[in-house]
């Protein structure tokens, strides 16, 4: 069996995947972030044995030396990769550096588990098991849920539960059982703002007031959202993932402002952000109350 991992990648969710395929009933876990504790914490904790388990797991996130040039004294680690305890190690990072040359040598010696971003469709799809859920209805189901793998994988669960005796998931399922994201009840804020439909406007803004979230968080929610869709309709000649590259977002928030934007123009979008920075200075420089300046912007649309 494989003692030793180094995991790389971002995602939560797929690391806590691996992880868990990784670890046995049995066996004792012991994280440590090791951008606060030291390496020679973690072989401590390696080569101890606890009272009431077989085996034990211990957990590295973010260690420095595989993603920078560090002066961090490896010759202790690199003795114990010659000749490990049976405990498990996994280390966690972002990215691996492969140039380094420290980075080198600690790579014969681990399992390297690449995560890459996922496909969400194909997820989904490959988690309905025995239920059915056409290609039209996924892409709805992602446009409520949004992109956080763990809001998916509950909603889906969720969603199954109720389809148990079917198993046919349908758009009308969706809407009974879904709880949308705040990024989608923004797009509605959005859309609503631009047709000037005062009435939504309103309703959907009292709704994040209700939910605790503050003025300046509807703001800069409406601001960033408005800045992606704009930024993907100038870059509307290239692909989902190369927009995402350039603007350093994940590819699903790009599929969902293009799709979003096709019905507002560049002129309506740059206008809304500038009045949505007009109400910021506002706000901030004390000429106007949050509250009051959000709903007299709307009801003055």
């Amino acid at each position: 069996m494989d003692r030793l991992y180094i995991i790389e990648g971002d995602n939560s969710f797929l690391i806590n995947q691996e992880i868990n395929k990784i670890i046995k009933k049995d066996m004792e876990v012991i994280k440590f972030d090791l951008t606060i504790n030291t390496i020679d914490d973690v072989i401590e904790s390696l080569d101890t044995y606890g009272l009431f388990a077989n085996s034990k797991v211990v957990i590295g996130y973010n260690p420095p030396f595989l993603t920078e040039k560090t002066d961090i004294n490896l010759d202790k680690f690199v003795k114990y990769l010659k000749n490990p305890s049976d405990n498990i190690l996994i280390l966690v990072t972002p990215k691996i550096n492969n140039v380094l040359k420290v980075v080198k040598t600690i790579k014969e010696y681990f399992k390297i588990i690449t995560l890459s971003d996922i496909n969400l469709e194909i997820y989904v799809k490959n988690n309905l098991e025995d239920y059915k859920m056409d290609k039209a209805t996924i892409t709805y189901f992602l446009s409520k849920v949004g992109n956080d793998l763990y809001k998916i994988n509950s909603e889906l669960n969720k969603l199954k539960m109720y389809k148990l005796d079917t198993k046919v998931i349908a758009k009308e399922d969706i809407d009974l059982t879904v709880r949308e994201t705040i990024l989608n009840t923004i797009f509605d804020l959005i859309d609503a703002i631009i047709k000037k439909d005062k009435v939504k406007s309103y309703n959907l803004y009292t709704h994040f007031i209700e939910s605790g979230t503050e003025v300046f968080q509807i703001l800069v929610l409406l601001s960033n959202q408005i800045r992606l869709i704009y930024n993907v309709k100038v870059l509307n000649r290239l692909s989902d993932s190369k927009i995402s590259e350039e603007l350093g977002v994940k590819e699903y928030p790009v599929k969902l402002a293009r799709s979003k934007g096709l019905t507002y123009s560049k002129k309506e979008l740059l206008s809304l952000l500038y009045k949505l920075a007009v109400m910021d200075k506002d706000i901030k420089s004390g000429k106007q109350l949050p509250n009051i300046c959000f709903l007299t912007f709307v009801m003055e649309m």
